[in-house]
């Protein structure tokens, strides 16, 4: 069976890709997973990996450039095979693999999408069986391909008159923490949600209070594009390090990162902010207190005057800090912790619930509380 290959779609931007360089001679047998070349786009190169194993015959020659979705190449079985380049193939022409299978959550998922499974068979690169995390690609790739494809409607009221118009944000991850700032947004004059985008594929074509989920994590270049948000901010509160990647990934789209504040939270008088913050009900962020980038602040969090906040921290409900503390980044705080003036607390530390502080933290710790207390039967 001959196999064909095809420019692929590396950003949603671009129609045209441009071969580099093959990275196996003619004819040359290729394992699946293998480079076979080397591609190019406005914004970056990229190695085509092998969907399967087989004889690598090229139609395209090193420096050309072709349309995503040309044919470039084909596998062949036998190395003396000699494939034709189809006349005008299309994405998705080799013809799918009725007996490829499809495990029972993935084909659920493809069913509640409406994906045809044939198109899914089709559409799927490799051999083995299609998961659902396949399915969430494809739908990902799918949700890219229309926002790239489909014209852009201004807005009568937002883009004819965009002076006070408020800021339109995106939020990344339609979990419980998404609820949190949602209920904030709904009690905050200038900001509004516009977009919500989760990799789960449950959540799609579903809203969250009104707010549309419309992709995953690779949508978020394409919805901007569309000029349907102004900046995003994570919801996400209980990984750090998809926090992390979030903020790292929108600074790579020069994406601004919006705080989100309550507006029953106060912040005092010279107190600096940096961006994406989180900042739920009853928070108070003293005089001259510093809080860096990408924080989460559960509700009835207390950061007193000139205490200094680093990056990516998260607080559970009800952390009270005194006065001139020191805190370093991507610090996780549990429940119900009280701190006294003037500590620090070293990065990527834990300080589990209920912890009273009254020494400094060093760096990579673990504040662990013993409870004491006991649970008994009632007599």
């Amino acid at each position: 069976m001959t196999l064909y290959i095809e420019a692929p779609l590396l950003n949603v931007n671009d129609e045209v890709v441009t071969l580099i360089r093959w990275t196996k001679p003619a004819r040359s047998l290729v394992r699946k997973g293998e480079p076979l070349a080397v591609l190019e786009t406005s914004k970056a190169t990229f190695d085509l990996e092998s969907p399967h194993s087989g004889y690598l015959h090229a139609f395209v020659s090193e420096g050309e450039t072709v349309s995503v979705g040309a044919v470039i190449a084909a596998l062949t079985e036998g190395v003396d095979e000699v494939p034709k380049k189809p006349a005008a193939a299309e994405p998705g022409a080799a013809a799918p693999d009725s007996s490829r299978k499809i495990t029972k959550k993935a084909e659920l998922a493809a069913r509640k999408a409406g994906i045809d499974l044939n198109v899914l068979r089709a559409s799927v690169p490799g051999e083995g069986a299609i998961t659902e995390s396949d399915v969430s690609e494809y739908l990902s790739r799918s949700v890219a391909k229309k926002a790239s494809e489909a014209p852009s409607f201004p807005d009568l009221v937002d883009d004819a008159f965009p002076t006070n118009r408020q800021q339109r944000l995106l939020i990344i991850g339609g979990g419980l923490g998404a609820v949190q700032v949602l209920d904030s947004l709904a009690r905050i004059d200038d900001q509004r949600a516009t977009a919500i985008v989760d990799d789960n594929p449950e959540l799609r074509s579903k809203s969250l209070m009104g707010v549309p989920v419309l992709g995953g994590q690779k949508d978020i270049e394409a919805l901007f594009a569309q000029k349907l948000f102004d900046a995003a901010v994570v919801s996400v509160s209980t990984s750090i390090g998809f926090r992390q990647r979030m903020y790292e990934k929108l600074r790579q789209l020069q994406i601004p990162a919006a705080n989100v504040i309550d507006p029953s939270a106060r912040v005092q008088r010279n107190a600096v902010l940096g961006g994406g913050n989180v900042i739920l009900a009853f928070c108070h962020i003293g005089s001259c207190a510093i809080l860096g980038e990408g924080n989460f602040l559960s509700p009835y969090i207390d950061i007193e005057h000139h205490c200094k906040i680093g990056n990516f921290c998260t607080f559970g409900p009800g952390v009270m800090m005194s006065s001139l503390v020191n805190v370093g980044d991507s610090v996780k705080f549990g429940t119900g912790i009280f701190i006294e003036p003037k500590l620090s607390i070293g990065s990527n530390s834990i300080v589990g619930s209920g912890a009273i502080l009254v020494g400094n933290v060093p760096e990579n710790s673990i504040v662990k509380t013993t409870m004491g207390y006991t649970i008994r039967p009632r007599s």
